[in-house]
């Protein structure tokens, strides 16, 4: 059985991709493990490890079952060690002649429906899409973490173009124990070591704009927030100059609301305004903020601390159109554009629920979960 991956160039390509995520592990266990993920592979679902026995691994390893239990119960093999190890691979894809290119982190959550209660951590979820058809649903939620990473994508006769990569690092059950904001702060300071010379961007959407998440990953120094955030999330002007009088300076000028933005830009059908504010959620940073107004009517709120003349991205030479097409004068709402990266994070999730088989477990422990 060891000559058979080893003379195969496929399988042995396969076990030499994925070895290294089990590289603390005994050569026996890591030897099964790899043959767990690549008759995961191979078959393009995971309902239980009965069902990649009976299928696949019986016919190429003629190890028992239990002798897969007892590797996935090796203690050298974490969630945590997993995570580091997908990071590591993303990075390393970058090419030598993009390493000054920003990489993007994006965090969410998503909900996993399950029929019964009998599932370790299970309780009533609100499920904003309805994508059962009902608000509310019995299951799992789970925060995750997805790491964009700049690759050339060369096309015939044309120069290469720069796309973003999106891979997904890992996640996180939510069990009460900890907030989802702790939660996403544990994944994002997790893989920051990594990207420590890196400039790094953070997407998320307005349920995660919360002070408690902004000010802890927010003292990276490489790292910026771009985000939305409630239309009703208070913003207020520049403190105004020193004027003389006795008393202490103001450190925040007059509040101001989402009409008194003037919406002088168009981008993508939609106006966009644009203003330097100070928050609450950002501490006394100065914040980028944006208001944007589509044909419907519907306004949205953005905050970003990123200085839009500090971004070090090749803009000409992305494949997005929507990020090539940057006229000098609009750099100003560049952060805006980039905030639809975010995007792919939900992709992921169809993907790996749809084609994964991210919802079809059946396992009720929480540790084997």
């Amino acid at each position: 059985m060891n000559s058979l991956y080893l003379e195969n160039s496929i399988i042995g390509s396969l076990f030499r991709f994925f070895s290294p995520y089990f590289s603390t592990a005994t050569r026996p266990t890591r030897f099964l493990l790899t043959w767990l993920v690549i008759a995961q592979v191979a078959l393009q679902a995971f309902p239980s490890l009965r069902f990649l026995h009976r299928n696949f691994l019986s016919q190429v390893t003629h190890r028992c079952l239990n002798s897969y239990y007892r590797a996935l119960q090796n203690e050298t093999v974490t969630s945590h060690s997993l995570r580091l190890q997908t990071a590591q691979l993303a990075c390393s894809l970058i090419p030598a002649a993009l390493q000054n290119e920003p990489v993007f982190l994006s965090v969410d959550d998503t909900t996993v429906p399950k029929f019964g209660k009998k599932f370790d951590a299970v309780s009533l979820l609100h499920d904003h899409a309805c994508h059962t058809g009902k608000p509310y649903v019995n299951g799992h939620c789970f925060v995750s973490l997805t790491l964009s990473v700049p690759v050339l994508n060369q096309h015939e006769g044309k120069a290469p173009l720069i796309r973003y990569l999106a891979v997904p690092v890992g996640y996180r059950m939510w069990t009460k124990e900890q907030t989802k904001l702790e939660l996403a702060g544990d994944l994002i300071e997790e893989v920051m070591p990594l990207l420590k010379d890196r400039q790094v961007l953070l997407l998320f959407d307005s349920w995660y704009a919360k002070s408690s998440l902004i000010e802890r990953v927010l003292q990276y120094p490489g790292l910026d927030i771009i985000c939305n955030v409630r239309s009703d999330s208070a913003m207020y002007e520049l403190p105004p100059l020193p004027n003389g009088k006795p008393g202490r300076p103001k450190k925040r000028g007059k509040r101001i609301h989402m009409n008194d933005f003037t919406l002088s830009w168009n981008m993508d059908g939609m106006q966009v305004g644009h203003r330097i504010v100070l928050t609450h959620i950002c501490g006394n940073r100065r914040i980028h903020a944006y208001v944007s107004y589509t044909t419907s009517g519907s306004r949205r709120l953005f905050f970003s601390t990123l200085n839009p003349s500090d971004l070090h991205m090749s803009c000409a030479w992305q494949e997005r159109k929507i990020l090539r097409d940057a006229p000098a004068e609009g750099m100003d709402y560049y952060p805006l554009k980039l905030y639809k990266l975010r995007w792919a994070i939900e992709t992921n999730y169809y993907e790996q629920k749809a084609f994964w088989s991210l919802n079809a477990y059946r396992i009720r422990r929480q540790n084997g979960i």
